[in-house]
């Protein structure tokens, strides 16, 4: 017997193929992982921005279930081989995930693949596949961020917890632990002077998005307002839910939130964001900031604007200059959604009715508002008070760098405040040679100001026939109604080469974007109709995101938009190719 069986076994040992190793950059990525769950990036990897790869490592780092993911630019093989290989090098429990990308000479998109395995845990490729159909649409959070929770269902609970529980604030600590600064302690300080509101700040729910939604809600008061924020591409997306006595719709909070109708968060600006809700709610930003000039500094700077330019340091300097060269002047820096939206039309902002809402006793007093969305740039100014400083704060609005400080610098050198602020010697002291420089150094100054005082008179006219009809075109309805208006407001604001150069870059970077919709439009023309009921719906909404798509690239105004548009093509490809 022993004759027989050894050379069978030996036979088997020869005749069984061999286990499929591991090489390249997949080897390079189980090496990594198999120090624990995490993401893997190959060099060059152009899917994934490193504050998703930072949200992912805390969040798989906190999961029960054990999820690793490596992204390659290396061609993998069909199905889920690579998942599979990727999982038997580690060997360890857990969801595996192979992401890839390859340039090909023929596109200026990369071809993607993925592969999924399960090895020794209780989740199952179909459970995976549920989850990723789930992230159809606009904004349902990122599959990748939402997986730990579909499997684990450890964050939904302490979501609707701000419903019910002590605590109406919750932040995932993931997102603590990647975004520093992001905890319930910032939102406790942003709505503590407004009642009635929940926040959730997670990276990704898993389930249907509008049950999590809907767990907000228990009890919420005809003034309360909820907030649900997770994780997308890039960025938070921000999904509002208000009672009936909110004196603003839905999509107006959203979009003081998220800055458009697709909201967009991006981690760095969301204090701030979070920040212009609360303003929208609470008291009028009018009266807050009339409050804060009438007790404290001559300058006042909304706690939801910031520019990247201008620190609180410098605000303090230059509302000292202020209060020295006009020791009655008041001025404020506000946002312009939020102000417009609580202000209505009863002030239009080009007219010196706002501004008279913060002087002090009817003084010298200038409002202007910022954009907080697109670097904090200033977009409208009201100014009150005498004629000087009317024009010396239209001046300053008309500068090339219309930030905080710049605006403000502007402000103080028309006033002639640039000798406070740059010191100067003692007019006693030096001999004639001094007394002559410092003579014709005045000579110039009243040259100078002479100039600038016939530049303000012409812009004074050109303000008086342009800026008006300029405002109305762009009512508030308008301005908070799409994204695209944001955009076309800043076109109107560059010159006209200028101008024709944005947008020949735009249609330029759109060409990109419209091979993508064409491969996304022969996909669709070539998918079947689905039998099931369910997976007909899912082929009806991306069609009809497919036509959003669509009119997006034909009418892109701005480079920035076009990666905007390639991701949601490249999602609606993938949720296409998964319904098959």
């Amino acid at each position: 017997m022993a004759a027989v069986i050894g050379p069978a076994l030996l036979l088997g040992l020869f005749a069984a193929p061999p286990a499929r190793a591991a090489d390249g950059q997949l080897a390079e990525a189980a090496q990594a992982l198999a120090e624990g769950p995490g993401v893997w990036v190959a060099e060059g990897y152009e899917g994934i921005d490193d504050d998703a790869v930072a949200l992912m490592n805390a969040r798989y780092g906190m999961a029960r279930t054990p999820v690793r993911v490596a992204m390659l630019t290396e061609e993998i093989p069909e199905g889920d081989a690579a998942a599979e290989e990727l999982a038997a090098e580690v060997g360890q429990p857990g969801v595996y995930l192979v992401y890839n990308e390859v340039h090909t000479p023929v596109s200026d998109s990369p071809d993607t693949s993925e592969a999924w395995a399960v090895s020794g845990v209780s989740a199952t490729l179909d459970e995976l596949a549920a989850e990723n159909m789930e992230r159809i649409g606009i904004p349902s959070g990122n599959f990748l961020l939402t997986l730990p929770d579909a499997l684990d269902g450890d964050l939904r609970p302490r979501v609707a917890q701000t419903a019910g529980g002590d605590d109406p604030f919750f932040v995932d600590p993931a997102v603590s632990e990647a975004f520093p600064g992001l905890d319930e302690e910032m939102l406790r300080e942003a709505f503590a002077d407004v009642p009635s509101v929940r926040v959730a700040l997670v990276s990704g729910l898993g389930g249907d998005m509008e049950e999590a939604r809907a767990s907000m809600l228990d009890g919420l008061p005809d003034d309360g307002v909820a907030l649900l924020m997770q994780w997308e591409d890039g960025e938070f997306s921000a999904v509002v839910s208000a009672g009936s006595g909110v004196p603003f719709s839905i999509s107006e909070l959203e979009m003081v939130v998220g800055a458009s109708g697709i909201t967009e968060v991006p981690a760095g600006e969301l204090p701030e964001r979070v920040a212009l809700l609360a303003s929208v709610l609470g008291e009028d930003v009018t009266e807050v900031a009339r409050e804060a000039l009438a007790a404290g500094p001559s300058v006042y700077v909304h706690p939801g604007v910031s520019d990247g330019h201008t620190d609180a340091d410098t605000v303090a300097a230059l509302a000292d200059d202020l209060a020295a060269a006009d020791g009655a002047a008041r001025v404020a820096f506000l946002p312009e959604g939020v102000t417009e939206l609580q202000t209505g039309d009863d002030y239009p902002m080009y007219e010196p009715d706002a501004a008279r809402l913060i002087a002090a006793d009817g003084g010298n007093a200038a409002v202007f508002l910022v954009d907080p969305y697109h670097g904090g740039r200033i977009s409208t100014v009201s100014a009150t008070g005498d004629e000087a400083f009317v024009w010396a704060a239209e001046f300053a609005w008309n500068g090339e760098e219309n930030f905080v400080a710049s605006t403000m610098t502007s402000l103080l050198e028309e006033l002639g405040a640039s000798a406070i602020s740059g010191g100067g010697g003692d007019a006693d002291a030096g001999g004639g040679g001094e007394d002559e420089a410092a003579g014709s150094e005045a000579a110039e100054e009243r040259e100078g100001a002479g100039l600038r005082r016939s530049v303000l008179i012409v812009l004074a006219v050109v303000a008086i026939w342009v800026l008006p009809p300029l405002v109305m075109r762009l009512t508030r309805r308008q301005r908070r109604t799409l994204a695209m208006d944001r955009h076309r407001r800043r076109l109107a604001r560059l010159a006209p080469d200028e101008a024709r150069a944005e947008l020949a870059r735009a249609k330029l970077a759109a060409q990109a974007a419209r091979a993508d919709l064409i491969r996304l439009g022969d996909e669709l023309a070539d998918a079947r109709e689905p039998s099931a009921p369910r997976a007909l719906r899912i082929l009806q909404r991306l069609r009809a995101e497919y036509e959003r798509l669509l009119h997006a690239q034909a009418n892109v105004l701005s480079a920035t938009q076009v990666p905007g548009i390639r991701k949601d093509t490249a999602r609606v490809r993938k949720a296409l190719r998964a319904l098959r």
